[in-house]
């Protein structure tokens, strides 16, 4: 039996080493494969600062397809996938395979070789110290070459596994059971051999995983810096070296995208933080850490990364809108006043003029309370110009007239609508009602026909009623401004 061992010991060394190159000559078809993609994206890297900066989509999209399709050829679940595209690769994987199964049930005899040896009294005296101290040394090598590998982050606890043995049999070489030692010791470099290799194997997934993740959280930071550029672009003021005016146009966009800029930096630099520690540490000593990122972690982090720049590209133009919207209904408001105040003499009341008053939760939102005290110099602003702005009017008769203007998103796109009511006080006066209605259309100049622009709402709790939120709020508004006045 204890020849079965040694043989069992050739046989599942020259196993290993054929299994290692098969596993080799299918990474390197795999490689080949992974390189054509890396060789297109690297390409498309030197070109991607000037399509992020022109606004070129379609050198845009074409990067971030690549980018894809290195991630589905990375990804170990595709491997058959790729194997169905390539006869070669697939022949690769099936000798794997192969070599795997029966390197399997090698190892399962040789388990139950050792077993045997240690249970056979005929047997526990014999065998060479010298032998057996050799393979012991051997086994104790291998086992110091996987503890420099991060075998706690790729195999948790199975370095100890081999520890164990490896005392097991000092022991039993210490009691002068040499034949048991051995077997003992071959055992357990024969697991330690197949240990490193896996730890191999999974180093190598992480490694292209981390470097996926770098190439998009690139991209993802080269689209944010971008953002500022465009919005001073948008605005008309570039703010070049003054740090002041850079960070006062950050603060816009953050106001207009409702901290959702600010959101998109932090998880930028949560990822930027990894990645330096990462620089910084080195590769092979910060999988050593225990906190540090494993391979589905980092498949995470790509997704995530995947999803805030989609996101990005969707509030990147919303946000824009607000902001124009939002002159709109300034312009708007002044052109209102000054026709229905000049033209046709109603009194404006302008302490009953302004945005609509911001919510408890907004107030103390760090976008409102940057953007108020950096734009007005002044905390106390509690008005928010993203919201309606409502305008106050009273009529020689006493009547007061409402109107709002009101932003109204849906889709990813942001419009103004106008909203008039007229207290009236007793029964609706038709005629006037319409007269004013032509009138604020004149104001701001849109078609009273058919642009859906200016809503005339005598009915309240129809207002209140209607499915856009944006007007069903103004209904409330209304009731209590009617209940003040």
């Amino acid at each position: 039996m204890a020849d079965r061992v040694r043989e069992l010991e050739k046989e599942i060394d020259e196993l290993q080493r054929q299994l290692r190159q098969q596993n080799q000559n299918a990474e390197n078809e795999r490689q080949r494969m992974l390189n054509e993609s890396m060789r297109a994206i690297e390409h498309y890297q030197q070109d991607m600062k000037r399509a992020v900066r022109e606004h070129d989509e379609n050198a845009k999209k074409e990067y971030e397809r690549l980018l894809k399709e290195y991630q589905r050829n990375i990804d170990r679940d595709v491997q058959n996938e790729i194997a169905d595209m390539n006869g070669n690769y697939r022949k690769l994987l099936d000798d794997v395979r192969r070599s795997e199964q029966e390197l399997e049930r090698k190892n399962r005899e040789l388990e139950a070789a050792v077993q045997s040896v240690r249970n056979d009294m005929s047997v526990r005296n014999e065998g060479s110290s010298r032998e057996a101290k050799e393979y012991l040394l051997k086994a104790t090598g291998e086992f110091h070459e996987i503890e420099k590998k991060p075998h706690e982050k790729f195999m948790p606890k199975r370095l100890n596994i081999f520890y164990n043995a490896i005392k097991d049999g000092q022991m039993l070489y210490k009691a002068g059971l040499f034949e048991a030692a051995t077997a003992v010791a071959i055992s357990a470099k024969a697991g330690l051999e197949r240990l490193g290799y896996n730890i191999d194997d999974k180093v190598i997934e992480w490694d292209r995983q981390y470097e996926l993740f770098k190439m998009k959280l690139n991209y993802f930071s080269a689209q944010l810096r971008q953002e500022l550029d465009d919005w001073e672009t948008f605005i008309g003021e570039k703010s070049k070296d003054d740090s002041e005016m850079r960070k006062k146009h950050l603060v816009e966009i953050n106001y207009w995208s409702k901290g959702e800029f600010a959101r998109l930096v932090q998880s930028m630099n949560k990822y930027r933080k990894i990645a330096a520690e990462i620089q910084k540490t080195g590769k092979d000593e910060y999988l050593k850490k225990p906190e540090s990122a494993n391979t589905d972690e980092l498949k995470e982090y790509i997704r995530d990364i995947s999803e805030l720049n989609e996101r990005l590209s969707v509030f990147s133009n919303l946000y824009k809108l607000r902001y124009s919207t939002s002159c709109q209904r300034a312009d708007w408001g002044e052109d209102i006043i000054d026709f229905l105040s000049d033209e046709i003499n109603l009194q404006w009341h302008e302490e009953m003029t302004g945005y609509r008053q911001a919510s408890e939760e907004t107030l103390s939102s760090k976008d409102f309370r940057d953007y108020v005290k950096i734009t007005f110099n002044d905390e106390t602003v509690t008005e928010d110009t993203r919201e309606w702005l409502k305008l106050v009017f009273e009529n020689s008769s006493g009547n007061m007239i409402y109107i709002y203007l009101v932003p109204v998103e849906a889709k990813n796109n942001v419009e103004n609508r106008i909203i008039i009511h007229i207290d009236y006080g007793g029964a609706e006066q038709e005629m006037y009602s319409r007269d004013i209605y032509q009138h604020v259309c004149e104001a701001v100049k849109c078609d009273s026909e058919n642009s859906g622009i200016v809503n005339y709402a005598s009915d309240i709790n129809a207002l209140k009623m209607n499915t856009n939120r944006s007007f069903s709020d103004t209904a409330r508004d209304l009731e209590n401004m009617k209940k003040k006045s």
